[in-house]
């Protein structure tokens, strides 16, 4: 059981990289992309520990891959505790707190990347990447809120 939920991770973190890395447009700071709506579904299914990894490292390999290397220690910390924020206030729970958790989650994100821009480029840069972040983390919420279930369903089928 330990492996099948360690391939389980490892094909999560996999997806998360894919649709941060591949599914993304451009931004003045960065880039807007589909991979919050993974994290979110696989935290919401799989728990806090599961969504923290399989967004920390999806998003990271992500940031690594595009050239966004300056990113990387940010995302890192960014998209775990998004990951683990979705997973503790929305695993198993009523579908307005999966989506209250998702919304938790969604503020977190824009706040720290927020925060990540006006250190690492200038507080000039902020309002830009506010709105790509909101864009960003309300796609998140859409694809979290239809593939978490499926993914849960998925995961009660092997047990």
């Amino acid at each position: 059981m330990r492996e099948r939920r360690l391939v389980l991770l490892a094909m999560v973190a996999s997806l998360v990289t894919v649709a941060t890395a591949f599914l993304k447009l451009p931004t003045p700071t960065g880039y807007v992309h589909l991979g919050d709506g993974i994290i979110y579904a696989a935290a919401l299914a799989f728990g806090p520990s599961f969504g923290a990894i399989s967004g920390a490292l999806g998003s990271t390999l992500a940031d690594l891959i595009g050239g966004y290397f300056i990113w990387a220690p940010w995302t890192f910390v960014i998209k775990g505790v998004a990951g683990w924020i979705v997973g503790k206030a929305g695993h198993g729970k009523p579908k307005a707190a999966m989506l209250l958790s998702m919304g938790m989650a969604g503020v977190w994100t824009v706040a720290a990347y927020a925060l990540g821009t006006a250190v690492l480029y200038s507080p000039a840069a902020v309002p830009a990447e506010i709105l790509g972040n909101t864009v960003q983390v309300g796609s998140g919420l859409a694809i979290g809120t239809v593939l978490g279930p499926v993914l849960a369903s998925i995961s009660s089928d092997g047990k």
